[in-house]
């Protein structure tokens, strides 16, 4: 499996099997919220240990700091501000609950994937 895969497990794991209700609720309240730092906290953690287990040579501190705070800076941006509804209406795009989610994932998996990619590269 490549780097962008185990990012991709990470994701599910820390946006899907980590995050709970309170998390998922209590982000909405606002930018600065214990709830949404918690998630952004749990979900940068799972992603990193997935990168970890990733067989890509990312040895080095340095490049999970990085990383880490990437997706911490990233995941928190994407998921407390308003990004999601902006850009459905922008596009004109039904603003229904399922549309929101796949908005919300690809802005997700476009962050990992340019993580990947740099990974690759350098």
């Amino acid at each position: 499996m490549d780097t962008f895969n185990w990012l991709i497990l990470g994701h599910l794991v820390g946006d899907w099997l980590l995050q709970n209700d309170w998390m998922a609720q209590g982000k909405k309240r606002g930018f600065f919220t214990a709830p949404g730092l918690v998630h952004y906290t749990i979900y940068t953690a799972a992603v990193i240990v997935f990168l970890w287990l990733s067989p890509q040579d990312t040895t080095g501190l340095g490049i999970y700091l990085c990383v880490g705070a990437l997706i911490f800076l990233s995941h928190w941006i994407i998921d407390a501000t308003k990004i999601v509804e902006t850009w459905i209406r922008v596009f004109k795009q039904s603003n229904i609950s399922i549309m929101r989610i796949m908005v919300d994932q690809t802005f997700h998996i476009l962050v990992l994937a340019t993580i990947a990619y740099v990974i690759l590269v350098f």
